[in-house]
């Protein structure tokens, strides 16, 4: 069992294609709670860490569709059926006149639903991160740093550590709960 002040274990990396090779690695092993923190996106990090592909775009899409029935629905009832009238002889339903105001309510019905919907889904429980501003990884800069949760099933610190030397990685050390060495 983990002592309760190791929060995970840390190592950097210096180019990307190390990182990416190590993440395959990590995903190989059978590592669970994980994560690369990196100055910018890597082609093929999500692959290499055995994400799925996310189900929000097609919670957006069914949003779009809902504005667009939505408006559909609102400017033919109004137009055609409850106020009726005659604009120079157009028939009632003329739905080229709809089309700006359905664009609008599918992208509004889809930005804001998106959000929420993201913001609901991101409340999942996720992997646990470092310390926030305790950790110095450089990750922002110049340096992708590899870290594994202590709540990771697989947890055991020395293996960890040892695990993460295996990879090449540098500067590699256990978290405590302050932010330094657990050894």
């Amino acid at each position: 069992m983990m002592p309760i002040s190791t929060k995970g274990v840390l190592g950097h990396f210096c180019e990307p294609d190390e990182a990416l090779a190590a993440a395959a690695k990590v995903r190989d092993a059978g590592w669970k709670h994980f994560d690369f923190l990196t100055p910018f996106p890597i082609h093929g990090m999500e692959e290499a860490m055995g994400q799925k592909r996310s189900w929000i775009p097609w919670a957006t899409g069914a949003l779009a569709l809902g504005g667009i029935l939505f408006a559909q629905g609102l400017q033919n009832y109004v137009m055609v059926f409850d106020w009726p009238m005659n604009f120079g002889g157009k028939p009632f339903a003329a739905w080229p006149s709809f089309v700006p105001i359905t664009f609008e309510a599918m992208v509004f019905w889809a930005a804001l639903g998106s959000a929420l919907v993201a913001v609901i889904a991101g409340k999942r429980d996720t992997v646990p991160q470092p310390p926030p501003m305790l950790v110095e990884t450089g990750a922002t800069v110049d340096r992708f740093a590899l870290w594994i949760s202590a709540t990771d099933p697989k947890w055991n610190a020395a293996e960890a550590e040892a695990f993460v030397r295996s990879l090449g990685a540098h500067g590699v050390r256990l978290v405590d709960a302050e932010g330094g060495n657990d050894a």
